[in-house]
This record gives structure tokens, C-alpha cells and sequence, in this order.
């Protein structure tokens, strides 16, 4: 399976288009700029990628899990 690098343009608006960052190439941006996660996000994140989760429905896991639960 081969990933399409190549540039595209939206018909309408002229722009370029581009895809959301994969995990990967994520992690290495954040290297690149010097951001590390930490040791409690590192671990959420891989037990919601092992359960399946992608894209919005793993970024909505992920955010639910660090907000504060009110009312308990």
C-alpha cells in the first residue's frame, strides 16, 4: 500500500489540501519541537489506539479522559 504524496489543490478555493497528521508523523513533530507527553497521556493513548479508537473518536476519548469529573 503506497501513501499518495503529492500535492493537491481544492477546485474551489485554490488552496492546498492536506490530510490530518498520523500518529507518526505526529510524535516526530513533536520531537522536532520539543514537546514530550507524558508518562499518564502516553499511556492513555495507547489504551485507546488498543481498543480500535481513530481519528475524532480517539481525540474526543482522549480529551474525556483528562477532564475533571464534577459532582463526585
Amino acid at each position: 500500500m503506497n501513501k499518495n504524496t503529492a500535492l493537491k489543490r481544492s477546485a474551489t478555493t485554490g488552496r492546498f489540501t492536506t490530510k490530518p497528521l498520523g500518529k507518526d508523523k505526529a510524535t516526530k513533530f513533536a520531537k522536532v519541537e520539543g514537546v514530550a507527553t507524558s508518562s499518564k497521556s502516553a499511556m492513555t493513548l495507547k489504551t485507546y489506539s488498543d481498543r480500535g479508537l481513530k481519528g475524532d473518536a480517539l481525540r474526543s476519548a482522549i480529551t474525556g479522559s483528562f477532564t475533571t469529573k464534577k459532582g463526585r
